[in-house]
């Protein structure tokens, strides 16, 4: 069931970088977005700029930038589509992996466990006798490494839920 959440996961972080990437084949990882001055009619430009040169944006817009979309609507509006630019999407992929690993299950001693198991005989003289064997298979990991709480824990439960209404998600991970 953890693991389940962590293919979940793995899977939407996976999506959202390809959606990142292909809008110009990743060119955007070293460009920021920003939202042109006000124009006529309530129509925004938002362009993408090298970091290297853009401090400002302002006076750079005269120089050009690549124009990355002309969208109706509030300063509001264009400021949150500039804020989420596919170079801010990719740093969030790569801090939730981080963050994800950390996370994922593992054993509680941070060795491979192997579990025990009771197994019963009959010996020749009609008697039994129970014996405490140990398991040739290790047991299935099932500890965050982090919180030391069964996983999945609370930690990947609420990154998890940013996809809630996904179609894959799990309704247990609530």
């Amino acid at each position: 069931m953890s693991n389940d959440l962590v293919e979940f996961i793995e899977a939407r972080l996976a999506e959202d970088e390809s959606l990142a990437s292909d809008i110009s084949g990743g060119g955007y990882t070293v460009q920021v977005w920003h939202v042109k001055p006000d124009q006529p009619g309530g129509w925004r430009e938002i362009r993408a700029f090298n970091r290297a040169y853009v401090t400002d944006p302002a006076p750079a817009y005269n120089d050009g930038g690549e124009l990355v979309a002309v969208v109706p609507g509030g300063r509001n509006q264009h400021i949150h589509i500039a804020s989420h630019d596919p170079a801010r999407v990719l740093r969030e992929v790569a801090a939730k992996r981080q963050r994800l690993e950390r996370h994922k299950p593992g054993y509680a001693s941070g060795q491979v466990e192997y579990g025990q198991h009771h197994e019963i005989y009959r010996r020749d003289d009609g008697k039994t006798i129970e014996v405490l064997v140990q398991d040739d298979e290790p047991r299935k990991p099932n500890w965050c490494r982090t919180c030391a709480e069964p996983a999945p824990c609370r930690e990947l439960r609420n990154d998890a839920s940013v996809w809630s209404d996904h179609p894959d998600f799990p309704e247990w991970a609530v």
